[in-house]
C-alpha cells in the first residue's frame, strides 16, 4: 500500500468562533460561490502543514489558529499553528486535548534540530534529505529536501492547476522536482540520491584540492623554491653550522664570563683606591682648613698682644702729667674739685696698680700667642702628612683607573662585541631555518593534499560503481515509465479529454505528453485542455501509488478549481468537467479508503452527491467563521496573491 497521508479534520479558530470540516470520505468536494474561502481553506491545510501557504487578508486578519487532525504514516497526528501570532512553530498536540505535546520549527539553522517538515519525512518513512541541486552539471551544491517539496505533487493549487505540473515552470525547483519525482515514484532507490550527492560533493572537493595544489606548484616555481630533497640538504647544513655556531658562542660566553669575574675583582679594587683617595683629599681639606684656623687665632692673638702693649705705654707714659685744661673742649680744671682719688680730668677712680694689671695681661696673651704658634707648628706637620698620603693615593687611584680602563677596553669589550655578532649570526642561522621549515611544510602540504586528491578520487570512483551496480540492480525504470503512461492514458480517456497523438509521461522531463507535444506546447491549445491533461496526469500517478506498495508517493491528492481553465461555457466544457468529476467519484469508490481525494470548486454541479462528502460555504457561511467572504469587493481571492514558495525557493537558490 501507498504511504498514507489522510485529512481527517481542519479546525478554523477566529476570536469569536470556530468551526471544523471534517474530511471523513475518500471524496470531499468543497463548493461554494465566489470569495467564500474555498481556496484559503484548503491553503489552511497547507499552513497547518507547515507549508508557505497563500494567505488572504480576510484570513490574516480573523484567523488566530488552525487545528488539523492527519494521518502520516501510521501515526494519527494534531497540528496547530498559528495565523496570527508566531506563524514559525507548529504544535503537536496531545490526542484529546489541547496541550503540547512537542512543539517544531518550521525552519532552524541548527541541522540538529528537527523541524515539521523533517518530522514529517520521518513519519512518512522518507529519509532523504537533499539532492543534488543540478542534474546535468556534477557539483557539490545540494538543495535540502522538504515535506513541501511531497506535498506539492499532492496539491495542485488554483494559481497554476491550467500551467504547471508540480511545479516545473520554476527553474529553481525544476532540478529537485525531478528527482523527487524519481524518488517518491521509485524510479531511482533514495540510496542512489544519497550516495550522488555523496559523490558530487567529493568530486567538487578533488576540484577544489586540485586547484589548491596548482596554486601552491605555482607559489613554489615564482618563488624559485627547490624540491624537498634539496631543501632537506639545506636543511642538514644549516643544521650543522647552528651546531657549531653554538659551540663557539658557548665557548665565547665562557671567556666573556670569566673576563667578567676578573672585571668584577679590578672594579672591587678600583672602587676600594678611589674611595681611600677621596678620603685622603677630605683628611687633606680638613688639615688646610684647621691650619687656616689656626693661623687666623694667631693673628687675633698678635693684634691682642700689641694693643696691650701701646696701652701699657700710653699708661706709663700719660700718667706723670696733670692736665690743666679739657683736651676736649679745652676748658680750664682749674678750680675743678674732685673726690679724692679720682682722677681730675675724667672724674674717675685712678688704679692703684695699673702698671701692674698690664703687665698681666700682656703676660697671659704672650703665653696663649707661643701655645698658638706650637699647634700651628704641629698641624703644619700634619698638613704636609695629608698633603704627602693624598699625593700618594691619588697616584694609586690613577694607576688602578688606567689599569681597569685597559682590562675593559682590550679583552671585556672586545669578547662582548664578539658574543653579540655570534648570537646575531645564530639567529639569523635559525631564521634562514625557520624558513627552509616552512618551505619544506609547503612541500609537504602539497603531498598532503596530493594524496587526499587521490584518496577523493578513489572514493569518487567507488562511488561511482556503487551507484552503477545500485541503479543496475533497481532496472526497472522503462518499464515503469511504460506503465505510468498505461496509467495516465487510460486516465485522459476516462476523463473524456480530445487528444491529438498517444499521452505518455516524458522519460526526461517526467511531463505528461501527448504525441510529441509536451505540456508547455499543449497551453496553446487552451488552458481547458492543460488542466485537463494536468488533473489527468495527478489521478494517473495517484491510482499508480494506490497499486505499488513500493512507491512513497502519498495517497493525497487536492484540487483546487480545476474547473477554471476549463469553463463551463460550451457544452464540450461542461462535458469535460463531469467526466472529470465522475472519474473522481468511480476512482474513490475504487480506492476503499486507499486514497483520499479533495477537490474545491465554484458551485458545481455534483449530481446525486452519493458516496463523497461535501462542504458547502456561502457568503454568510465562508470558510472563516463570522467573516461573510474571503475575497469579493475589497479584499482578494488566494489566486490573486504571490506564492510564497516560490520566493522560498528563489531565496534557497540565492543561500
Amino acid at each position: 500500500m501507498a504511504t498514507t497521508l489522510r485529512l481527517l479534520k481542519l479546525t478554523v479558530t477566529t476570536a469569536s468562533a470556530e468551526r471544523t470540516y471534517s474530511f471523513a470520505e475518500d471524496l470531499t468536494v468543497i463548493t461554494g460561490a465566489v470569495s467564500t474561502g474555498k481556496s484559503s481553506l484548503l491553503m489552511l491545510i497547507k499552513h497547518a502543514l507547515g507549508g508557505n501557504a497563500v494567505l488572504t487578508p480576510a484570513v490574516v486578519d480573523n484567523v488566530r489558529h488552525v487545528t488539523l487532525e492527519v494521518v502520516v504514516g501510521s501515526s494519527l497526528l494534531r497540528l496547530r499553528r498559528e495565523v496570527m501570532g508566531d506563524q514559525g512553530r507548529v504544535q503537536l498536540l496531545e490526542l484529546g486535548s489541547d496541550v503540547p505535546e512537542r512543539i517544531f520549527p518550521i525552519s532552524s539553522r541548527n541541522p540538529d534540530e528537527t523541524t515539521l517538515s523533517r518530522f514529517l519525512l520521518s513519519e512518512l518513512g522518507i529519509g532523504v534529505h537533499k539532492v543534488p541541486k543540478s542534474r546535468s552539471r556534477r557539483t557539490g551544491d545540494a538543495l535540502s529536501v522538504g515535506f513541501g517539496d511531497v506535498f506539492s505533487f499532492c496539491y495542485l493549487q488554483a494559481r497554476t492547476i491550467d500551467s504547471s505540473a508540480t511545479g516545473h515552470h520554476d527553474p529553481g525547483r525544476d532540478a529537485k522536482r525531478k528527482t523527487m519525482f524519481e524518488i517518491l515514484l521509485n524510479i531511482v532507490d533514495p540510496e542512489v540520491i544519497r550516495l550522488q550527492v555523496e559523490r558530487n560533493a567529493i568530486a567538487e572537493q578533488a576540484r577544489e584540492q586540485e586547484k589548491t595544489c596548482e596554486a601552491i606548484r605555482r607559489f613554489l616555481e615564482a618563488n624559485g623554491y627547490a624540491d624537498r630533497d634539496a631543501l632537506r640538504a639545506e636543511r642538514w647544513d644549516v643544521q650543522e653550522r647552528i651546531r657549531r655556531d653554538e659551540a663557539s658562542l658557548r665557548g665565547l660566553r665562557d671567556d666573556v664570563d670569566r673576563l667578567i669575574e676578573r672585571d668584577r675583582a679590578e672594579r672591587e679594587q678600583l672602587s676600594f683606591v678611589l674611595r681611600d683617595a677621596a678620603a685622603a683629599r677630605e683628611r687633606l681639606a680638613v688639615a688646610r682648613d684647621t691650619v687656616q684656623a689656626r693661623e687666623a687665632a694667631l693673628a687675633q692673638l698678635r693684634l691682642d698682644l700689641a694693643r696691650s702693649e701701646k696701652t701699657a705705654l700710653a699708661a706709663g707714659l700719660l700718667s706723670p702729667f696733670e692736665f690743666v685744661t679739657c683736651p676736649r673742649c679745652l676748658q680750664s680744671l682749674t678750680g675743678r674739685s674732685v673726690q679724692h682719688g679720682h682722677c681730675l680730668l675724667c672724674d674717675q677712680p685712678e688704679p692703684s696698680v695699673l702698671a701692674l694689671v698690664d703687665d698681666e695681661k700682656t703676660a697671659v696673651l704672650r703665653a696663649q700667642l707661643a701655645e698658638t704658634e706650637e699647634l700651628l707648628r704641629a698641624e703644619l706637620d700634619h698638613l704636609r702628612v695629608a698633603e704627602h698620603n693624598t699625593e700618594v693615593a691619588e697616584v694609586r687611584a690613577a694607576e688602578a683607573q688606567r689599569r681597569y680602563d685597559h682590562l675593559t677596553r682590550d679583552a671585556v669589550s672586545p669578547r662582548v662585541q664578539a658574543v653579540a655578532e655570534a648570537s646575531a649570526g645564530l639567529e639569523r642561522l635559525r631564521q634562514r631555518l625557520t624558513a627552509i621549515d616552512q618551505r619544506m611544510a609547503t612541500w609537504n602540504r602539497l603531498s598532503k593534499l596530493d594524496e587526499e586528491v587521490v584518496q577523493l578520487k578513489r572514493r569518487k570512483r567507488q562511488l561511482d560503481k556503487d551507484i552503477k551496480q545500485m541503479e543496475g540492480a533497481h532496472a526497472h525504470r522503462e518499464e515503469r515509465f511504460d506503465e505510468l503512461s498505461e496509467y495516465f492514458a487510460a486516465e485522459v480517456a476516462h476523463l473524456g479529454v480530445r487528444v491529438n497523438g498517444r499521452p505518455t509521461v516524458s522519460r526526461d522531463r517526467y511531463l505528461p505528453k501527448i504525441g510529441d507535444s509536451d505540456l508547455d506546447t499543449l497551453q496553446a491549445s487552451g488552458g481547458g485542455s492543460t488542466t485537463a491533461i494536468n488533473v489527468a496526469f495527478s489521478l494517473a500517478l495517484l491510482n499508480y501509488t494506490v497499486h505499488h506498495a513500493e512507491v512513497a508517493l502519498p495517497n493525497l491528492l487536492i484540487l483546487d478549481s480545476p474547473r477554471k481553465g476549463i469553463g463551463r461555457t460550451e457544452q464540450e466544457d461542461r462535458d469535460l468537467w463531469e467526466g472529470i468529476f465522475r472519474r473522481l467519484q468511480t476512482l474513490a469508490d475504487a480506492f476503499g479508503g486507499r486514497a483520499q481525494l479533495l477537490v474545491a470548486d465554484n458551485d458545481a454541479e455534483l449530481g446525486g452527491e452519493k458516496g463523497f462528502a461535501v462542504i458547502r460555504l456561502t457568503e454568510k457561511d465562508s470558510a472563516v467563521p463570522g467573516v461573510p467572504n474571503t475575497g469579493v469587493g475589497s479584499q482578494v481571492k488566494v489566486e490573486d496573491l504571490d506564492d510564497p514558495d516560490a520566493q522560498a525557493d528563489i531565496d534557497s537558490q540565492a543561500g
